[in-house]
């Protein structure tokens, strides 16, 4: 019984949504819009999106097609693989160049610089 309420208890550590973790990336548990339309089943593990460099540019988890089978609120990221590359400044389609996961960090919470592909 004790050893069923530990792993219980240590399952939403080891279940997380940011999807790209095992490639380094960071994972976005400080998402204001996530967190407001999550309310209260909001989990910074759970919901959090990926994001990091990926071929020089700043990209991130994001709900492209997957909206469409699984539902995660608005600025959250759900099981699906989807990601994007991000935009610098608001609605500019700029993807922000990069040489390190860390550097992408003051853009984590931006926009799609485009599509949301898998």
């Amino acid at each position: 019984m004790k050893l069923t309420v530990v792993v219980l208890a240590l399952l939403p550590l080891a279940y997380s949504r940011c999807m790209f973790d095992e490639d380094g990336w960071l994972c976005n548990v400080t998402n204001d819009v996530c967190k407001k339309n999550a309310g209260s089943i909001y989990s910074p593990r759970y919901h959090g999106c990926s994001y990091g460099c990926h071929k020089g540019f700043c990209a991130s988890g994001c709900q492209g097609w997957c909206k469409l089978t699984d539902y995660v609120p608005h600025g959250c990221c759900g099981k699906c693989a989807e990601w994007c590359y991000l935009e610098g400044e608001a609605d500019s389609n700029e993807k922000v160049p990069c040489t390190s996961h860390d550097e992408c960090t003051p853009y984590r919470n931006n926009g799609c610089a485009g599509a949301c592909s898998a």
